[in-house]
């Protein structure tokens, strides 16, 4: 086999072996120290920024295939040599991906059964003892059809722990490369981790429960998520670039690079790329889950977007808008680096997050209104009862 130590670009591996003092491979890697070395940049000129160089982006080396190293299961099936393995269905047992295959997402693939709707204290536990871990070895690539999506529900987690030599990688499977965008859906993990609704509703929980029904945006096929456990622990996703994503489900429902519906901060996402999704790059949907090391390259709406009550802490973060895309955003009328939203005053807990050691690089888009276009968008947005600190 060979290796594929590169990022997606030549920027982004710079960036993933640079940025903060952690090493990948190390047990705290994961942990965010709020403490700053140098306040946020944000730069939403053109001018300023034409030497920064588009990404470039390199193909995964083919996988030869084993038939004597995979292991069958309803959910996936190989070709004849099983150098690629084609996940669809529901993933109802604990399974891991190897390096040695190629993997096509048919349609939504769902790990768990955890987005029902929970009646009980007994269902959440019976859901929480039945949770299913998907595992990804370092180096493997994950190509989606257009339908492609992976869910990863409540009670269950993925484990895509990987290193700086040996990213794993979602991308489309409609080309050979990565200049693509809303080829396919991308990754959405839910947690039971607190989310708050909107005006006055305050918390989705009530009269003591541990659980709760939110209805998570993407489509109908998202199901439920959330609860009230802020340290919920929905794996680990560490080295992991996501591509040419943000599938459009319907009006205002689009599907980010990485969607976090109620995730604890029991789960650790470190050293990861979001690159030419058409919506959001990262999206917080309340949820407690802290993120380090993150590039954000290409998108066409927000890079970091959190809402709906998300309390949590996000360090070390690149953010490159696209700088070739002709003014006009493709999925987006307002395209920025950083939003969060709360809907009032009466949200409570409001949203609330520390963002420190941010870069925000401005690009061609401009804001379009539907019919003509209105101005460059600022490169951070708060609005509604959030409290930011930003460092």
């Amino acid at each position: 086999m060979k290796t594929n130590s590169y990022a997606i670009s030549l920027l982004a591996s710079i960036v993933l072996a640079g940025l903060g003092g952690c090493d990948g491979n190390s047990e705290s890697a994961g942990d965010i120290n709020v403490t700053v070395e140098n306040p946020i940049t944000v730069d939403n000129s053109v001018e300023n920024n034409t030497t920064t160089p588009p990404p470039v982006v390199e193909e995964t080396p083919t996988p030869t295939g084993n038939c004597a190293l995979v292991a069958e299961a309803s959910f996936v099936s190989f070709n004849s040599d099983c150098s690629i393995g084609t996940l669809s269905g529901t993933i109802d047992s604990s399974y891991t991906l190897i390096e040695d295959v190629s993997y096509v997402l048919d349609g939504v693939v769902k790990v768990g059964n955890g987005n029902v709707e929970i009646t009980s204290a007994t269902q959440m536990q019976d859901i929480q003892a039945a949770g299913v871990t998907l595992t990804i070895e370092p180096g493997v690539h994950v190509k989606a059809n257009s339908d492609g999506v992976l869910l990863v529900t409540r009670g269950s987690k993925l484990n895509a722990d990987a290193y700086k030599a040996k990213p794993i990688t979602f991308s489309s499977g409609s080309d050979a490369n990565y200049a693509g965008t809303g080829e396919w859906g991308g990754i959405v993990i839910q947690g039971f981790a607190p989310q708050y609704g909107a005006g006055n509703t305050g918390a989705c929980w009530a009269d003591g429960n541990e659980y709760c029904n939110v209805a998570g945006e993407g489509g109908d096929f998202v199901g439920n998520y959330g609860g009230n456990l802020p340290a919920d622990d929905s794996g680990i996703i560490r080295y992991v670039r996501m591509a040419e994503g943000g599938l459009i489900a319907g009006p205002n429902n689009e599907i980010n690079g990485l969607t976090l519906q109620g995730v604890g901060y029991g789960t650790i996402i470190d050293y990861v790329q979001v690159h030419g999704n058409q919506d959001d790059g990262i999206e917080w949907f309340g949820g407690t889950a802290n993120v380090t090391h993150a590039v954000l390259t290409n998108n066409d709406d927000d890079d970091l977007d959190f809402d709906e009550g998300y309390k949590g802490n996000i360090q070390h973060a690149l953010i490159i808008k696209n700088q070739t895309s002709g003014g006009k955003p493709i999925g987006s009328n307002d395209p920025r680096g950083i939003e969060a939203n709360s809907s009032d005053a009466d949200y409570v807990p409001q949203t609330a997050a520390v963002v420190a050691n941010v870069t925000i690089v401005g690009g061609d888009a401009t804001n379009w209104d539907g019919t003509d276009f209105s101005g460059k968008e600022f490169g951070m947005r708060l609005r509604g009862s959030v409290t930011a600190a930003i460092h």
